[in-house]
């Protein structure tokens, strides 16, 4: 009896021992575990902060290009007005504005397509990163649209159209070197003046609001990353908390089984 009372006593030490070696392991794990994940958060979080630098750099140089542009053609509207009535200058004048609206719009336009190509890798770079963190619902959202870029690379397409024409007419009036402008004539350069502009003011707006939804996303995944971690470092205490309590309870029951074979050693 005394031998069986021993073996089951020494039986549940090792099981203890065992228990709070495993609540050892537990602590350590469940903290690895919520380091990986941190890690995850913040690297995915941190190629949408890059993604959306590009973005916001890019569509800062297309605002500030198309400000330019919309200023120049409105200046060759009014030009395009005045010279109407100045019928010996019509030459010289149509001419140069050409030349202007070849060296300066059209690279202009161009530049403002240049301008907005890096924005479609990173809008992809922004889809993947909510794809692959779709599966945490706190943080998952809809990943930019790359419909909007596409219509706004469109728009670009029809205003180069529309420079090649306005420019085209111009050097075509200037060769020909008429005697005045007709108002059919200028009603005609400056409705192409204007649907230039109006797509500029188009494509201009386009991008602003690509730029509030990106930068609303932001905002949203920051507040929600915040969210994650806290809620990461949470599990972890709560976690911790329970295998500090298993290691406590199996020390107790050591302590006890040791308790209560020192005492009956000392009555033997």
């Amino acid at each position: 009896m005394l031998l069986l009372d021993r073996t089951i006593r020494s039986a549940a030490i090792a099981m203890g021992v065992l228990f709070i070696g495993l609540a050892l392991l537990g602590i350590f794990g469940i903290w690895w575990v919520d380091h990986v994940a941190t890690q995850i958060v913040l690297k995915g979080s941190g190629l949408v902060e890059t993604a959306v630098g590009v973005i916001d750099a890019a569509t800062t140089r297309a605002n500030e290009l198309i400000a330019t542009s919309r200023t120049e053609v409105r200046e060759a509207s009014e030009t395009i007005a005045v010279v109407g009535l100045r019928a010996e200058a019509n030459g010289p004048v149509l001419n140069a504005l050409s030349e202007r609206l070849e060296t300066t719009l059209e690279p202009r336009v161009v530049q403002v397509q240049d301008a907005l190509i890096p924005v479609r890798d990173a809008l992809a770079t922004i889809g993947n990163v909510l794809n692959l963190m779709s599966s945490l619902p706190i943080i998952a959202d809809r990943a930019p649209r790359l419909g909007a870029l596409n219509e706004i690379f469109q728009r670009i397409e029809g205003l180069s159209a529309d420079t090649t024409q306005l420019r085209g007419t111009l050097r075509a009036l200037a060769d020909g070197q008429p005697n005045y402008l007709s108002a059919e004539t200028v009603a005609t350069l400056n409705g192409l003046a204007q649907r230039i502009d109006a797509r500029l003011g188009e494509v201009q707006a386009n991008v602003h609001d690509m730029h509030e939804d990106i930068a609303a996303l932001q905002v949203r995944l920051d507040k929600r990353k915040s969210h994650v971690l806290f809620l990461f470092n949470l599990l972890a205490l709560f976690a911790t908390l329970m295998f500090v309590w298993i290691g406590y309870s199996q020390l107790v029951v050591i302590r006890h089984h040791r308790s209560r074979g020192q005492a009956q050693e000392e009555a033997r």
